[in-house]
């Protein structure tokens, strides 16, 4: 692809998550973002949300800390 071809990608704060298990399918779950724009919802095994805590844990702990609350 060149750099003509490039698109943005428009991102939009994250409000909400919910992980929502399928009795009928344990080996998946489906994800749920809220975002001002509404919801989406994705499919994710167990090996992909291993992957994905872990990839969030390592990204947060590379971010500036939380101020203390008083």
């Amino acid at each position: 692809m060149s750099d003509d071809d490039e698109q943005e990608i428009v991102a939009y704060p994250i409000r909400a998550y919910q992980l929502i298990p399928d009795p009928n399918r344990p080996e998946v779950v489906a994800l749920a973002f809220e975002t001002e724009r509404g919801h989406s919802l994705y499919l994710a095994s167990r090996e992909l949300l291993e992957d994905l805590a872990n990839d969030l844990l390592d990204r947060a702990s590379k971010m500036p800390a939380r101020p203390a609350s008083a």
